[in-house]
């Protein structure tokens, strides 16, 4: 983002940021009857309760904009990865509280995610969106869409949107955080790139891993004799079969 959109450091926000995820544990995401576990309700639950909050780079109400933002993507009618949403018409209105190029970068995440260019996100940045500031936001689309469509796919409401929580985003910088192999700025942690792409943001990461845990079957269980009598309600032949299907859809190659 440009110097307009950079905000100073608040301590106590980025406090209430980081323990937000756990103390609205209590609350229930989805009102069903299906089995769904509720580690997996809670953490969902959580993670909107985060969204709501200031993050790194932005509000608390730009990033429940994001949020909004994503499901207007998903839910609208198509448009071509080249179109951006705030040159079709009352797509995107003219007093919203997301700037236009960060629109384009919602949209183009949740629909055409296999389209982005080095090009591309060099344009995003010449239209005064800082690096970082767009690492967190690949993080929450990346997140509601994740939650999103586990309602979607059973058939469940989303998450009902909160009221934004006061204050500023912390605008905490890494002092290691720097372009590498990547194209944004990430810290030399090690590991997938899955876990570096977040890492120039540390909280996006934090609070990517705390939802993925709770989404992902534990590794060390992969390798075990799983069956459905013991941990999981699918067995070992079933959950290889949505495994391998999901990850063709969702084009995971691993």
């Amino acid at each position: 983002m440009g110097s307009g959109w950079r905000f100073a450091h608040s301590e106590s926000a980025h406090s209430a940021t980081a323990a937000l995820g756990w103390k609205n544990q209590g609350m229930s995401a989805y009102a069903t009857e299906l089995p769904i576990r509720k580690e997996l309700d809670a953490a969902h639950a959580a993670a909107m309760a985060e969204w709501s909050a200031p993050g790194t780079w932005w509000t608390g109400a730009q990033r429940l904009a994001i949020v909004d933002e994503v499901r207007r993507a998903r839910d609208a009618e198509p448009l071509a990865p080249w179109q951006v949403p705030s040159s079709v018409e009352r797509v995107v209105s003219d007093e919203y509280e997301l700037p236009s190029p960060v629109v384009e970068v919602v949209w183009r995440l949740t629909n055409h995610p296999g389209t982005l260019t080095a090009d591309w996100y060099a344009s995003i940045l010449a239209r005064g969106v800082d690096a970082l500031a767009y690492v967190e936001v690949v993080s929450i689309v990346a997140q509601v869409n994740c939650v999103d469509r586990f309602a979607d796919a059973l058939g469940l409401e989303r998450m009902a949107v909160p009221e934004a929580q006061d204050g500023e985003p912390s605008g905490e910088v890494p002092a290691d955080a720097e372009v590498r192999l990547h194209w944004v700025p990430t810290r030399d942690i090690g590991g997938p790139n899955v876990w570096l792409a977040l890492s120039g943001v540390p909280d996006e990461l934090a609070a990517r891993s705390r939802l993925s845990a709770t989404q992902y079957v534990d590794g060390a269980a992969v390798f075990t004799d799983v069956v459905s009598d013991r941990v999981f309600s699918l067995q070992r032949v079933q959950m290889e079969l949505v495994a391998a299907r999901t990850s063709k859809l969702n084009e995971c190659f691993y």
